[in-house]
């Protein structure tokens, strides 16, 4: 009971340190770039586009449009990709009971990567996302067939299963690129599975925002917190 105690009464704190080190981050990163602009510039430019209120006339337009039009949703994107990572990765570790588990592990990241590539080869751009989306289904259907195999599905057998279907998939996706790309497709699928922000825009932020809002509401609702016994279980 003491040690839960003293974790309890850590816990905040940690957070709010957290918190102001990703809020200093967020301020360097939109600082950082191929024009050099002094944090204090960011920070003023930032306050006044939120609040109205300081004096931005020294600062030229074209620096507070790569701050606030360019940089700012770029980062703004970044940080909510990451929540959602990170949000699917704590989900995913904790449905599997299994602290190493991630998409990448359990094959579904290659199987949306097979999904993406497969439609830009036939160049149907327009539904990467779809086809990625399909592909990772695809996959976690094919993980859970082979892993209920012995008529139980244990975390080792999901694991093993995730790692045959991540080599499997892996190899179609790079047949596939060797028999039908061109360089126009090896470019695109090398920046989709990189990922980009460069195309962020503060209207484009809304989707995946609700998206992530809604998932953590979701799974905080469907959590039973009150069962957590003291390891955390």
């Amino acid at each position: 009971m003491i040690a839960k105690s003293k974790r309890d009464i850590t816990f905040p704190y940690l957070l709010l340190f957290l918190c102001i080190c990703l809020g200093i981050s967020l301020l360097v990163a939109v600082s950082l770039g191929a024009v050099k602009i002094p944090i204090a510039d960011t920070y003023q430019i930032i306050i006044n586009q939120l609040f109205h209120i300081g004096n931005v006339d020294h600062i030229t337009k074209s620096t507070i449009a790569i701050i606030w039009n360019m940089r700012s949703p770029r980062v703004i994107m970044g940080l909510i990709a990451g929540a959602g990572l990170a949000l699917c990765g704590s989900t995913m570790q904790t449905t599997v009971n299994n602290p190493i588990s991630e998409p990448y592990i359990l094959g579904i990241s290659a199987g949306a990567t097979f999904g993406a590539t497969l439609l830009i080869i036939l160049g149907l751009k327009s539904f990467i996302g779809f086809g990625a989306f399909l592909g990772a289904i695809i996959a976690t259907i094919i993980v859970l067939v082979i892993a209920s195999a012995s008529k139980k599905i244990t975390t080792t057998s999901l694991v093993l299963s995730g790692v045959v279907v991540n080599a499997l998939f892996s190899a179609i996706s790079n047949f596939i690129i060797s028999i039908g790309a061109n360089s126009d497709s090896m470019m695109t699928i090398k920046f989709w599975t990189m990922g980009s922000l460069a195309s962020s825009s503060w209207g484009s932020i809304i989707l995946p925002l609700t998206i992530v809002l809604v998932a953590c509401i979701f799974l905080y609702d469907t959590t039973p917190h009150h069962e957590c016994n003291v390891d955390g279980r």
